[in-house]
């Protein structure tokens, strides 16, 4: 996951995504992934995410295949670290990972069909954090959790966090970089934005010189 002291030179509120860091993003990425498989299509058959976008051409059937060929399993388990983000090809051939992994793996699949999709996590109270794929449909948004199709139709990533869990703090969308996460824009959850700015330092305790 994406820690919150580890945000990239991207991080911050950019275009559609928010009114500003007080405003309420959630971050939920939600993890989708494919199993290997070669298509018959001998045009494209060396690339296996190409071969599994085609062949399961829908949101309802790739959750399908990926409930079917997939295992959820954690990176300290897998690579015997805390946090390890598998590329698709890695998730393929491994036909395991985690929640990232899973939603790296189905934002390709998804991106490969025309879909507009994309990597989300979010962060809540109770130590929440959970990372999943947030596709288009129609300008609503939906998820993609793991293996678990959820047409939410949120007008908005704010009102699609409050569905997903309605104690979020923030979220991010997310690249991978490496094999590690990289946030490159944010939302803060208006209650979190303030109780962040209640433990900044006064105005002028800051700057006692004015």
């Amino acid at each position: 996951m994406i820690s919150p002291s580890g945000l990239g030179e991207g991080f911050g509120v950019k275009g559609n995504w928010g009114k500003s860091l007080s405003s309420g993003l959630l971050g939920v990425i939600f993890c989708l992934a494919a199993a290997p498989q070669v298509s018959s299509n001998p045009g494209r058959a060396n690339n296996p995410l190409d071969s599994i976008a085609q062949a399961y051409p829908t949101p309802e059937r790739l959750a399908a295949f990926l409930h079917r060929n997939m295992i959820f399993q954690d990176d300290l388990r897998l690579f015997g670290q805390i946090d390890y983000w598998q590329a698709p090809e890695e998730m393929i051939a491994r036909r395991q990972g985690d929640c990232e992994d899973y939603a790296l793996l189905a934002k390709d699949l998804l991106n490969r069909q025309g879909t507009e999709a994309f990597v989300f996590s979010l962060y809540g109270e109770a130590g929440y954090a959970h990372t999943v794929c947030v596709f288009m449909e129609g300008g609503r948004y939906n998820v993609m959790n793991q293996d678990r199709l959820m047409r939410l139709q949120a007008g908005s990533l704010e009102e699609l966090a409050d569905r997903l869990y309605p104690r979020w703090n923030w979220g991010a969308v997310a690249e991978r970089r490496g094999h590690r996460g990289r946030a490159v824009r944010v939302l803060i959850h208006a209650g979190f934005g303030d109780k962040i700015q209640s433990t900044l330092p006064d105005s002028k305790m800051a700057n006692p010189a004015n």
